[in-house]
């Protein structure tokens, strides 16, 4: 990991706002473009020192901005021309060209220089107090580090496969939470409990019951603390009250991304310990 700088061992720096969806400051697109820039040439991995690299990122760029590249671009070579555009696009753009270019870079400029670069791309985001980061080629939501760590839990378990169906539940739950421009929190919401009730179903051998029901059968009725059965079946009468989430929505949203995340970190550690508890893994 990328040592702290002055500001983060003394507590100066910005601290993240998950609400700030749009927070990207100039100095943190100038700083990452020049990082991918610096990389790519300095690995010479084309055999030609100091190259342009950024025709070899253009294809990307053009996707995601759907329009067609000027055959002359104003004010010099692509080398210039692409930092600018980067500059002034959206900031959800410019997360789905770092994208773009992270798989790109990852293919022909091989994994390990890559894992380099995102390590300093994050260390960027992270100075700059901004709620993304760029993992495994996607740009994802900067959660707390013990929340994201009980979810990548939960999915490491899930890739058992009894538990196909709700890894993949779940991973929709992840991917509401992160799009882009706008998090779809009542999805989020919906798949993160709809995969619990599935794993549920699973250890239990029912089928299609719903989560407040499934707990009343074995091994849960017996192997469950009555009050921690209470509390797991809040998560599922929230999911039910939410407007959105279960039922139709009627005016705006009422779950939060803060709510969205409590609800998908609390399914997670649910998970975990149903799968451990009730389904643990052979010997």
């Amino acid at each position: 990991m990328a040592e702290p700088i002055f500001s983060e061992r003394e507590g100066f720096a910005p601290q993240k706002d998950p609400q700030a969806h749009d927070y990207l400051p100039p100095w943190v697109r100038e700083a990452i473009t020049n990082e991918i820039r610096d990389s790519v040439q300095e690995g010479a991995i084309l055999g030609v020192p100091r190259v342009d690299v950024y025709p070899l990122f253009r294809p990307y760029i053009w996707k995601v901005l759907n329009r067609q590249p000027p055959n002359s671009p104003v004010g010099g070579s692509f080398h210039y021309y692409i930092p600018a555009v980067l500059a002034q696009c959206s900031w959800y753009e410019f997360y789905d060209i770092l994208e773009g270019i992270s798989q790109l870079s990852g293919l022909r400029f091989g994994r390990t220089d890559l894992g380099e670069l995102l390590e300093r791309i994050n260390a960027i985001l992270a100075r700059g107090g901004i709620p993304w980061k760029l993992e495994q080629d996607k740009v994802i939501r900067a959660l707390n580090a013990q929340i994201a760590e009980r979810i990548n839990e939960a999915r490491v378990l899930l890739t058992d496969p009894r538990f196909k169906g709700p890894d993949e539940q779940f991973a929709k739950a992840i991917d509401h939470l992160n799009r882009r421009p706008d998090p779809d929190e009542e999805n989020c919401v919906k798949d993160a409990v709809g995969a619990l009730e599935a794993v549920a179903n699973i250890i239990a051998e029912t089928h299609g019951k719903q989560l407040n029901y499934v707990l009343r059968e074995e091994p849960f009725l017996s192997g469950v603390h009555p009050i921690i059965r209470q509390a797991i079946e809040k998560i599922y009468a929230y999911r039910g009250a939410a407007p959105g989430a279960a039922h139709g929505q009627v005016g705006s949203a009422m779950v939060t991304s803060e709510e969205a995340i409590w609800v998908l970190a609390t399914s997670a550690a649910t998970i975990i310990y149903f799968a451990h508890k009730f389904s643990p893994p052979a010997s």
